[in-house]
């Protein structure tokens, strides 16, 4: 748990703070004031565009329909002092776990199972029966088979069904009723191993054959021409003659008039392995073998599947039975459920339908006219570009009623909520927030607006982070993030960025010494003062990721036993009675990461590899490494960051032979993460994280190609090298990628102990650490400063519940009080 101190200031002292606690609550009353709401007024650089639980894809998106919709269950504070949190119910009122009873249902609905299990792949959810839509309509069971019908329907393809589809919270028997009655796209050339023969014997002169365009429900190779376009594999002009062209599935037809292009865009990304789709440098005559490759067939179609086939079913009007795919333990499950339902309003769905395309769509949840919430908030107000509103809804479930039935509101007018559940001990208000503002305002001009009273949170750049640090409204937390560099290792690869991207004698980070030298040189505590806040790292995974947080809130994966050895094994820290360090906790606390002495060596015996080599064609010079840095310009603070990098390695880099060495940072990448892989830089700066209640699964990031955008994956295939783990005294073998996968789903290793997982997620993240195609440099923090208008139930963070959020949020002052405030301070603010 991270505690912010707090300081008391003159500043502070001087401001007439109006609490809420002296604020009477009567019933239906009329305001007393005109503007005595409590309204918190936020920013964004662009607004939401679509909140429609089924088909919502950029997060701005999703924060608007966590407002107006709420959740199965959530997370608040029990215990601020202890950090203790608990789990509240939202629109559920109990989640149980009945498979045991309920076992036949996996059978039923054809989840993937072995043996008899007896938890982790039914629960039953007992729906809040006071939850109304805003109109006061209940809802009911119905409610959600409806919604999650429309939701996996095959002839809408919603861009959300992939939650129902695939993945841990998968539904059983949703996949076939997604792909029912629906055209099934075969690869002309069935999916083939390494050292398979491929089989090119279907004829298809007879049979239309399409590419892959957009399509993302891929199970086989080859990928999406929109995947690899956005990799810099295929030229814009090229793939403009396409774009937008793709049926309802995401395959284009090839035909007569298209087949060159086709050959095109096929043949550009063959260039990046030094193929070609043509067999004649006239590129006259295609190689028809090769060409099969790339293309599908519709081999048939999808089984009719009803919806009763799929395991979402009703008990009574208040309980649904939700029927896993693959096995979840019950936090995990829990926690899926703490995001907005998948619920819609059906009438208001329908009305909004077009079936003027190949497929069926809705408008549903675009702006105040289609949207129906049943969540804390409603939509009152939408101007694209602009500003979004959202007011108390008050039909939702938890405002307080008076013994009359009446919503009870207090002394200024405002709808008045209380927990029903205790915070420290007694129930508190809820909620206060009565409206919330989104404007549309830039970052680089929020902090003015902000200082004038007319926003209540801030988040200061970095660059803007030395003058607020010290401010006692600033709120740093830390974040999952790790921000690290990435390579492209490919000799052929980098050889081409030193002729055509800028580069001169970039092949020396093929070099596996070369790469860990430039990672033992790295000053890290000096590093992140160049950076907004941010923590030194040494490893993949920071404090804040959990292994058995709802059962264990101190299960921190890094403070493991396994985690800490791993790192110590990476960094060659030993320890034992006879040793500097006596412990592993003492051992594993004095890593910095920080090693220069051996970073020498390290260079030294790099050149000698690299100068032996004719393969690298370097024997001396000086070395230039374009770095794709952000997908943004740059900033002062990535220059400084950059040049203490350029620092770090030359200091490595003295006297081992090799010549001066500058990294140039490079700003206004598009897609940069994916600019690496397609060989445009040798390396990339980035960051990773999330998932922190589950880090078994956090290794996919590297080494799953197929749940992920790999940005390491010109260094290696993961697909097929193999790496031994000693799991509970065996060695077992395995690709880099099933390992990833192993402790997820139907993995081997899915329902193993804790103890087994941990040991198997620390051999990863060492041996992985260990190749140096990535280096952590820095968990990242969240920096904002909050308004004087506002504080927090708590000044003590932790990850569950954060400060108690926007629920919990208290306010010093209402509309007017706030107003008056910043008329008698003339306008400006002050929080340093």
């Amino acid at each position: 748990m991270t505690t912010k101190t707090k300081k008391t200031t003159a500043v502070m002292a001087a401001f007439a703070v109006i609490t809420t606690a002296s604020a009477g609550f009567i019933s239906a009353c009329a305001p007393k004031a005109e503007n005595g709401g409590y309204t918190y007024n936020d920013y964004m650089s662009s607004l939401a565009t679509n909140w429609n639980p089924h088909t919502w894809e950029m997060n701005v998106d999703n924060d608007i329909l966590n407002f107006v919709a709420s959740p199965f269950v959530d997370v608040s504070i029990d215990d601020s002092a202890e950090g203790i949190y608990q789990w509240v119910y939202e629109m559920a009122t109990s989640v149980e776990d009945v498979t045991k009873a309920n076992v036949a249902d996996l059978a039923k609905y054809g989840s993937s199972y072995t043996g008899t299990p007896d938890a982790g792949y039914v629960y039953e959810i007992k729906l809040n029966p006071d939850a109304c839509w805003q109109n006061g309509v209940k809802i009911t069971a119905d409610d959600y088979l409806y919604s999650m019908e429309q939701l996996l329907r095959s002839d809408m393809r919603n861009y959300r069904a992939n939650l129902y589809i695939s993945g841990e919270n998968a539904l059983a028997g949703a996949r076939a009723f997604y792909n029912s009655d629906a055209p099934i796209y075969s690869p002309v050339v069935p999916a083939y191993g390494e050292g398979e023969t491929p089989d090119y014997s279907l004829d298809i002169t007879s049979k239309n054959v399409y590419i892959n365009l957009t399509s993302e429900d891929m199970t086989v190779a080859p990928y999406s021409f929109k995947f690899l376009y956005e990799r810099e594999f295929i030229e814009p002009e090229a793939y403009a003659a396409f774009d937008g062209a793709a049926n309802a599935y995401g395959y284009i037809q090839v035909t007569d008039d298209n087949k060159q292009a086709v050959y095109t865009i096929v043949d550009q990304y063959l260039s990046a392995f030094d193929m070609s789709i043509y067999t004649d440098e006239g590129k006259t005559q295609i190689n028809e073998d090769l060409f099969k490759e790339f293309l599908f067939y519709i081999s048939g179609t999808g089984d009719h599947v009803t919806f009763d086939k799929v395991g979402l079913y009703k008990v009574d009007d208040y309980t649904i039975r939700y029927v896993l795919n693959t096995y979840e333990e019950k936090g995990y499950f829990l926690s899926s459920l703490t995001g907005a339902t998948w619920l819609v309003y059906k009438d208001l769905y329908e009305a909004n339908f077009d079936t003027s395309g190949e497929l069926v769509t809705t408008s549903y949840g675009t702006s105040v006219d289609k949207t129906m919430s049943y969540g804390v908030y409603k939509l009152q107000t939408y101007e694209a570009d602009r500003q979004l509103v959202l007011v108390h809804n008050e039909n939702w479930y938890g405002f307080d009623k008076d013994e009359n039935g009446d919503l009870v509101r207090d002394e200024y007018g405002n709808l008045v909520s209380h927990t029903k559940f205790e915070v420290d001990g007694k129930h508190v208000r809820q909620w206060q927030t009565s409206k919330i503002v989104i404007d549309v305002i830039q970052p680089d001009t929020a902090e003015s607006v902000f200082l004038k009273g007319d926003l209540t949170s801030w988040a200061p750049s970095a660059t803007k982070m030395s003058e607020y640090r010290t401010s006692d409204k600033l709120y740093s937390v830390d974040d999952t993030y790790t921000t690290y560099l990435y390579f492209n290792t490919d000799l052929n690869a980098l050889k081409g960025m030193d002729t055509a991207e800028g580069n001169e004698n970039s092949v020396v980070v093929r070099n596996d010494n070369f790469r860990k030298a430039f990672s033992l040189a790295i000053n890290r505590s000096e590093w992140v003062s160049a950076t907004a806040g941010y923590h030194p790292a040494y490893s993949l995974m920071n404090g804040l990721y959990f292994y058995d947080i709802f059962n264990n809130p101190d299960s921190s994966y890094r403070k493991s036993d396994e985690a800490m050895q791993a790192i110590c094994n990476l960094y060659g820290v030993e320890y034992g009675a006879d040793k500097t360090y006596k412990t592993l906790e003492e051992a594993y606390g004095s890593i910095t990461g920080y090693n220069l002495t051996e970073a020498k060596e390290l260079m030294k015996k790099a050149y000698t590899e690299i100068a032996a080599d004719s393969s690298y064609g370097y024997t001396g010079g000086n070395i230039k490494i374009r770095i794709a840095w952000s997908g943004g310009a740059l900033t002062s603070d990535h220059q400084q960051q950059v040049a203490l990098l350029e620092k770090y390695i030359n200091a490595a880099a003295e006297g081992s032979g090799f010549g001066k060495i500058t990294l140039e940072a490079v700003g206004n990448v598009d897609t940069p993460y994916s600019q690496v892989p397609a060989g445009k830089f040798a390396i990339g700066y980035g960051a990773w994280g999330g998932a922190a209640f589950y880090p078994f699964r956090n290794f996919q990031v590297y080494m799953d190609p197929d749940s992920y955008d790999l940005n390491e994956a010109g260094c290696w295939d993961p697909t097929t090298e193999t790496v031994t783990l000693n799991v509970g005294g065996t060695d077992v073998t395995m690709t880099w990628q099933k390992w990833s996968q192993s402790m997820m789903g139907v993995g081997e290793y899915a329902t193993a102990d804790n103890a087994t997982k941990l040991s198997i997620t620390a051999q990863l993240e060492e041996k992985y650490l260990s190749k140096y195609y990535s280096i952590p440099l820095s968990s990242m923090t969240n920096n904002t400063i909050l308004s004087y208008k506002v504080s927090y139930y708590t000044e003590n963070y932790n990850i569950m519940y954060d400060f108690g959020g926007l629920r919990l949020m208290v306010y010093n002052y209402n509309d007017d009080q706030w107003a008056e405030f910043v008329k008698k301070n003339n306008g400006k603010l002050s929080y340093v």
